[in-house]
């Protein structure tokens, strides 16, 4: 989260993301990063299926935005 808070309205991609958490270039499962913002969504969304806040940038990475 502190990653997306640093960089809010800018797309932070999946590679840049797994270096800086877990300062790894790789994790043993692709899908390892995708649950744990699906972790990050089930406390902060209201309705985590249709995220507003931390949003995935198809192709790209995730984006935290925080409307307005």
């Amino acid at each position: 989260m502190a990653v997306l808070m640093e960089n809010v309205e800018h797309v932070v991609g999946r590679a840049r993301l797994t270096q800086e958490v877990w300062h790894t270039d790789e994790l043993d499962s692709p899908r390892t990063l995708d649950v744990h913002v699906h972790w990050l969504r089930q406390k902060i969304e209201d309705n985590p299926h249709i995220p507003e806040y931390i949003l995935t940038r198809r192709g790209m990475g995730y984006e935290l935005h925080l409307g307005g």
